[in-house]
């Protein structure tokens, strides 16, 4: 956990400072128009894909057979700011999200245990649209960077993670505002080479599949 404060205080404060000109730009440039800003929170279907990885020693014995039994939704929460500009309006948000993986790991002596991997992430979307009416169309960036993870895999001899620092990806969908306070959004983001990362075992290292394109929706209030 002391590694994921560090990343958190690390990136969170690039986040921050990123969302922070964002949003104060926004009024400076347009501060005739109104601007739109409050708490945030959502869900989408991303998830790990990860084939059986097996570990063999030097005859071809299995040593450790790691096997992705599920893994759960990727929850967010965070804040958004919007404003309309020429027409069109820009939304960046600063999001926080977490979500989880459960693996089957067995040994070399054919023991079988269940381990759980948590990771904790950093989104910053800049979204542009047009509104019609309460429908909104949209698209945009997102820049993601890993805060960090808690995992049971910890405790398997020589075991380690490395994980992207940061990624870059592509969202677009619609909203629709219901009155003036509540935002509803859903959003589509392809996999465009999301967090690739890699085990590291008995000082050999493995790629693992990223996380699949995924469906998100979100929900917010506005002052």
């Amino acid at each position: 956990m002391n590694l994921i404060a560090k990343n958190f205080k690390r990136h969170t404060s690039l986040a921050f400072a990123l969302f922070f000109v964002f949003s104060t730009g926004f009024v400076q440039t347009v501060s005739a128009q109104k601007l739109k800003f409050g708490p945030r929170v959502g869900v989408s279907s991303a998830g790990v894909e990860l084939d059986d990885l097996i570990i063999k020693d030097a005859n071809d014995v299995e040593q450790l057979r790691l096997t992705l039994q599920n893994s759960t939704p990727e929850y967010q929460f965070g804040v958004f700011a919007r404003v309309q500009l020429l027409g069109l309006y820009v939304q960046p948000e600063l999001l926080f999200t977490t979500s989880s993986s459960t693996y089957e790991v067995q040994d070399a002596q054919g023991q079988v245990s269940q381990r759980t991997e948590r990771f904790y992430n950093a989104e910053l979307p800049v979204i542009a649209g047009v509104k019609l009416g309460p429908v909104r169309a949209q698209a945009g960036p997102v820049f993601r960077t890993q805060l960090g993870n808690k995992s049971d895999l910890a405790d398997i001899d020589n075991y380690g993670r490395k994980f992207s620092d940061a990624t870059v990806g592509f969202q677009a969908g619609v909203g629709l505002d219901l009155g003036k306070k509540i935002v509803l959004d859903l959003k589509y983001e392809p996999n465009l080479g999301r967090f690739r990362d890699e085990v590291v075992i008995a000082g050999s290292t493995y790629a693992i599949s990223d996380r699949k394109s995924q469906l998100i929706f979100a929900a917010g209030y506005s002052f």
